[in-house]
């Protein structure tokens, strides 16, 4: 009698009132959603959508929302198929004099998610860790070139805004890997963000306005994306830093068109990545209230 008293209690109390508090996560066969009181927060993608023709298409974070669960990327968009909400990768991956994958467009190279770990801290925070193998899909062969690790770290929300610190170590498992952005002037590569309504965005560094171009912009060691004037949107902004072995990156690829943002590392030029030393990349994203509506 107790049990359905209890039971019956519960069936009137408002959803809102059932949300399991704090920050949590699901594992789910593609991947893993990240949520705040049950109010989705982000998704990461273990597995690709279609193995058979994008087997590359995992590692990566998306949708990523707002606090009041607005979406603020996009993956696959029809302008860039290849682009894909916060993602971190490189067109040029090398095994010494030779280009053997593009991770940017995800072609010889493909990931296997060995391991998916959520913890949370104390203070409120919520910690996904992910192991992953870097695999270069050679013909006929498959060559375990690097093994990731990344650690994001979701901070509950303060003020109305949210922290989500990613920590990538990306260890060599071979001589003579390297790696680099796209082979010309533009030399993007790394961590990106490939935001919603691109084309209305505005940028700023450093307190300034930051006007995108071409080629590689010099600014501050973090970079603010907003979108004045648009409905659902001008509530909000995103900033972005990122760090390479622990060097603040200043080198942005911003676009007020259908694209991605970008933190330049290393640039058209490629890096070696000695076998056993780790690089580290560090990035973070703040969500938060909007000034200046």
């Amino acid at each position: 009698m107790k049990a359905l008293f209890v039971a019956a209690l519960i069936a009137l109390l408002p959803a809102a009132a059932l949300a399991r508090p704090g920050l949590d996560a699901s594992i789910g066969p593609d991947g893993v959603t990240v949520t705040d009181s049950d109010t989705p927060v982000l998704f990461y993608r273990t597995k690709p959508l279609h193995p058979g023709t994008e087997p590359g298409r995992l590692n990566y974070v998306h949708p990523l929302y707002a606090p009041d669960g607005t979406i603020l990327t996009q993956d696959g968009p029809p302008d860039h198929p290849h682009q894909r909400g916060v993602f971190w990768s490189w067109h040029q991956v090398r095994l010494g004099d030779q280009a053997v994958a593009d991770g940017w467009f995800m072609t010889g190279l493909t990931f296997f998610v060995k391991q998916t770990n959520f913890a949370g801290e104390r203070g409120g925070a919520g910690v996904l860790t992910l192991q992953v193998d870097w695999i270069v899909r050679g013909d006929p062969n498959l060559a375990f070139v690097a093994r990731e690790v990344t650690v994001v770290r979701i901070q509950p929300l303060k003020a109305g805004a949210r922290r989500i610190d990613f920590d990538t170590t990306i260890t060599p498992l071979v001589d003579g890997l390297s790696l680099g952005g796209s082979d010309d002037a533009k030399g993007y590569g790394g961590f990106s963000i490939r935001l919603i309504a691109p084309d209305k965005l505005v940028f700023g560094s450093a307190g300034k306005a930051v006007q995108p171009a071409v080629t590689p912009v010099t600014a501050g060691t973090s970079m603010g994306f907003a979108w004045p004037g648009q409905p659902g949107l001008s509530k909000w902004s995103v900033g972005m830093s990122c760090k390479v072995n622990g060097k603040p990156v200043t080198q942005w690829i911003l676009r007020r068109e259908a694209s991605m943002q970008n933190c330049v590392w290393p640039g058209r030029a490629p890096v070696a990545l000695p076998k056993g030393k780790p690089l580290r990349l560090q990035s973070t994203l703040v969500i938060q209230p909007a000034t200046g509506k």
